[in-house]
């Protein structure tokens, strides 16, 4: 009696367990069911390819600068005691810019007025001597006339005599010369140099005045061997300016001088300028881990608009146009796995996306042309939707 009631309940038991493996398999299979049809219900955003021309360009990102760029140096030291011109400020060659004063270093002057004192006193000197040989010769001649002294003795006192001579007239240019020094040091230049060293600061070219790094009071110092000296001010035509900029690697050997070029301002509204390619750059440089290549160009500014120096520019220099080309968002590519071929999924009649290669062509960054695989009327699955492709998906679902 107890097997059978045990044998009982273990069949009940075993018939419990398959019904409720039976409902779990069942509701799997609705789940299964119900996921399956919504994957194949979710809607996905497609884009179509565009029939437009495809510009392969080179861009490179710079600045407007001047040509030629002249700077203003004093060649005599002192303080800016005037400045006649403004930045701005358009200058004629040879109008005044500034004037200095001079201040007279004491050590300097000094040491000028002894060496004035010390050529006064070598001169009263030689003075005496010539006047002491003047009558020791006249003396010599009187007696070699009478014939009491020989014609040596006599050519020797006149030697003297000429000897004493020179040295006074040496003695006069030490004496000048130390008198002009002292009026350097005092003044900043005699008026034997006015036109080498000169108070008045001048404008060497015409064109406009771009800066002036230096104000009534500033000191500046002189050009030399051993210093650059104190810009003043610098100059330059705004007529005749160029692009200068940088380039990537990979675009560098795609460039030849004398090539076209667009200059775009964007602080003039993005105006464009005709420009030429006229340099680029034998050497790269490194930065942030890419190498660049300096390029520059002529800017043609045959309108006349007005164009600060400095002005942030990009240079777009064409290489190749097709015309009416079959053009996709190139973010719209993907590439296999391994033979990196490039593909696209297009939207089915049935809504289901299939696989389709496509031949890329050239690109400008932002659309690649298709060359062949689809045509304008196929509809390319967005795989890698943006934030504003998840709203415009969103939109479109309610």
């Amino acid at each position: 009696m107890e097997k059978e009631k045990k044998k009982f309940t273990f069949k009940k038991a075993l018939s419990i367990f398959l019904g409720l493996l039976f409902v779990v398999a069942l509701v799997g299979g609705i789940g299964y069911l119900i996921k399956s049809n919504s994957a194949e219900n979710e809607v996905f955003l497609t884009r179509k390819p565009t029939i437009q021309n495809l510009d392969d360009k080179v861009m490179a990102t710079g600045k407007i600068e001047p040509r030629e760029e002249i700077e203003i140096k004093p060649n005599i030291a002192g303080i800016i005691q005037t400045i006649s011109v403004d930045e701005g400020d358009k200058v004629q060659a040879g109008q005044l810019i500034a004037t200095i004063r001079i201040v007279p270093n004491i050590t300097e002057v000094n040491n000028a007025t002894m060496q004035v004192t010390n050529s006064q006193i070598q001169l009263a000197n030689a003075k005496v001597n010539v006047a002491n040989q003047q009558k020791q010769y006249e003396m010599q001649a009187k007696l070699y006339k009478q014939g009491v002294i020989s014609k040596q003795e006599y050519i020797t006192a006149e030697q003297q005599l000429q000897t004493t001579t020179q040295q006074q007239k040496l003695a006069v240019q030490s004496l000048n010369a130390a008198q002009k020094q002292l009026q350097i040091v005092r003044t900043g230049a005699t008026p034997e140099l006015q036109s080498m060293a000169t108070t008045q600061i001048r404008a060497k070219a015409a064109g406009t005045v771009l800066e002036i790094p230096v104000k009534v009071g500033s000191q500046v110092i002189e050009a030399n061997s051993f210093n650059a000296g104190t810009t003043i001010c610098s100059i330059a035509d705004l007529n005749a300016l160029i692009f200068k900029g940088d380039i990537d690697e990979a675009q560098a050997g795609r460039l030849q001088q004398g090539m076209e070029m667009k200059v775009v301002i964007g602080a003039l509204q993005n105006r464009s300028f005709p420009g030429k390619l006229t340099l680029i750059a034998p050497k790269g440089k490194e930065e942030s881990g890419t190498i660049k290549f300096a390029v520059e160009g002529d800017v043609y500014n045959k309108s006349g608009d007005y164009i600060r120096a400095g002005f942030s520019a990009n240079g777009e220099i064409l290489l190749s146009s097709k015309k009416n080309a079959l053009l996709l968002d190139e973010s719209l590519i993907q590439y296999e796995k391994g033979n990196n071929k490039s593909f696209v999924e297009v939207k089915q009649p049935n809504g289901s996306f299939k696989k389709v290669y496509v031949k890329l062509g050239s690109s400008d960054g932002i659309n690649v042309q298709i060359l062949s695989g689809i045509d304008k009327n196929a509809e390319v699955k967005v795989w890698n939707p943006s934030d504003k492709d998840k709203e415009e998906l969103k939109d479109k679902k309610k």
